[in-house]
């Protein structure tokens, strides 16, 4: 994460509930033999989930599929989810093959139930009333400007969602909801309340899809940053090689030599694109210059970019796209030397000159 979460980040008390019931499932189930109605809770969620039948026809697969495994399995399973539910001790020592001991029955039973449970359990009337709100009010309470704001707490660069004049709270658009631990890899993290973390569609749907936060690609273990007590921020710096150049080079650079960070840093990058993104983005500093600033000499350009070097308050963090960004980007301009400053100078009134020609030629014929 570029930012971790603001402490007063609500929890969605629906998750909390159905995570509950899951654990209490498969506590029951471990010395129960017939499916029956008691292996679930009698509170408002069992009675929902044991009401429903797609969800109990679930609940039933996975009991069954269980009951061939052996008593050794049920104990087992209830074990990996009774003792990994503190998520900042599991990002801290991840366990990577938490059901190795199952069956592919048992655990493709598991995936269906805790898959279930989040799609379309948790939106169950008798749920959300038990939850006491619904996953719209929930994401409204996390991007409110004295919580989280509008900005993805991943990237710093695209809003959760487009904020509506004129439309209510409730009917407002929302982002999709993160697995930080995706489900098909850690179902029973599903609807574990930490787990869950509104994302940019970029972020979620773009690169971070269905990846390991704790293995690369080719299978190497690796780390990860624990979105409510750690972030990206104060680790980055932007690069910028060859300012003379025609194309000079903007790069994201980390700031530290810590080996577990760099591990997690390389972990956000490339779990969310980061680099590529922000490097894409800088392509051309003097399309950025042009946008940005609009110098009318040299002079200009420099009090401009000092402007642009200060450090942004959080308010403006939570609310602006790209804003972290483009002040790491003008505090590394600002820290240019003279001679560099003024040779770009002058190459950036070339070049505006050219293309003032190549307009005039255009529209005068």
């Amino acid at each position: 994460m570029l930012f971790c979460l603001a402490p007063n980040t609500p929890k969605f008390e629906v998750f909390r509930l159905l995570n509950d019931e899951l654990l209490h499932f498969l506590g029951q189930s471990v010395n129960t033999n017939t499916f029956c109605r008691a292996l679930l809770t009698q509170d408002d969620i069992g009675k929902a989930c044991w009401g429903n039948e797609p969800t109990r026809e679930k609940f039933k697969l996975l009991f069954n599929a269980l009951q061939v495994a052996g008593n050794d399995t049920k104990l087992q399973l209830f074990a990996v989810m009774r003792d990994n539910q503190n998520l900042e001790v599991f990002f801290s020592a991840p366990e990577r093959n938490l059901f190795g001991f199952m069956s592919e029955g048992c655990q493709k039973a598991l995936k269906l139930l805790c898959t279930h449970l989040y799609e379309s359990t948790k939106d169950l009337g008798p749920v959300k009333a038990a939850g006491g709100t619904d996953i719209k009010a929930h994401f409204n309470a996390y991007q409110a400007q004295a919580v989280n704001g509008n900005i993805c707490k991943a990237c710093g660069m695209k809003e959760l969602a487009p904020i509506r004049a004129g439309i209510l709270e409730g009917d407002q658009w929302r982002a999709d909801y993160d697995h930080q631990l995706c489900k098909s890899k850690y179902p029973i993290f599903a609807v574990h309340p930490d787990n869950l973390i509104p994302l940019c569609d970029v972020c979620n749907q773009d690169a971070k899809k269905a990846k390991d936060l704790f293995k690369h690609k080719n299978g190497t273990d690796r780390l990860a940053f624990y979105p409510f007590t750690e972030d990206a921020q104060t680790l980055i710096e932007i690069e910028i090689d060859n300012l003379r150049d025609p194309e000079p080079a903007i790069k994201v650079k980390w700031n530290t030599q810590d080996g577990l960070l760099v591990d997690k840093l390389n972990t956000w990058d490339e779990v969310y694109e980061i680099r590529s993104r922000v490097e894409g983005q800088f392509r051309s500093l003097e399309a950025i210059i042009e946008d940005e600033i609009r110098p009318r000499d040299s002079a200009h350009l420099a009090s401009r970019i000092s402007d642009k070097a200060r450090p942004h308050t959080i308010n403006t963090l939570k609310r602006k796209e790209w804003a972290f960004w483009y002040q790491k980007l003008f505090s590394q301009l600002q820290q240019i030397g003279t001679p560099d400053a003024e040779a770009f100078w002058e190459k950036l009134k070339f070049t505006q000159k050219q293309a003032k020609k190549g307009a005039d030629f255009i529209l005068n014929g």
